[in-house]
């Protein structure tokens, strides 16, 4: 391993309790963002499982910090594929998805404390599933695009067209203006 977190990831590889912790804290929170962005019904208990699906596993995991970005995020595209799958067998995809649209245009959004970047996700989130994942996963969470690939299991010339059409789309959906300016700058 490489780099200043390699250490962090040895003892984590290890089983050491508090180095897992550390990876948490650092990671959790854009594994988050990206499983709400997906539309991901009851998106904190899949990230859950998605750190429970690490710890299980990471006595194997070998690699640098960015094999581990990859993994946790390959991990965590497929926590949230099979609570699409769930939610789409009980019916409720539909009312999940007209919610994340309602916020992104009413009011909601504008008063939403999370700022530009929550906005940003919000609006990412009424993308057809790989192109917002695209989106998510190279623009928000900025990872290479090999990595990209890789997670959504497509080439990386799609990955590219994705990204490109999604966020062309976002632009034409919601124009920039004063407001919203920053949050497309997040976006773009």
């Amino acid at each position: 391993m490489q780099g200043p977190t390699a250490t962090l990831l040895d003892r984590a590889c290890a089983g050491e309790r508090e180095a897992l912790a550390e990876l948490w804290r650092a990671h959790h929170t854009s594994v988050l963002r990206y499983l709400r962005s997906r539309r991901t019904v009851g998106a904190d208990d899949v990230a859950s499982q998605v750190w429970v699906d690490v710890a299980e596993s990471i006595s194997r995991f070998e690699g640098s910090h960015d094999d581990f970005r990859r993994w946790l995020f390959t991990i965590a595209h497929r926590r949230g594929v099979d609570s699409i799958r769930r939610a789409v067998r009980e019916d409720r995809l539909a009312v999940r998805a007209a919610d994340a649209v309602t916020h992104v245009d009413g009011a909601d959004v504008e008063q939403h404390r999370g700022g530009a970047l929550d906005r940003a996700i919000a609006m990412v989130s009424v993308l057809p599933d790989e192109m917002g994942a695209a989106v998510m996963l190279r623009v928000v969470n900025e990872l290479p695009i090999a990595d990209v690939a890789s997670i959504l299991g497509t080439s990386e010339g799609n990955v590219r067209v994705l990204v490109h059409r999604g966020v062309a789309r976002l632009r034409r959906r919601f124009p920039v203006t004063n407001e919203r300016s920053e949050t497309m700058k997040v976006v773009s």
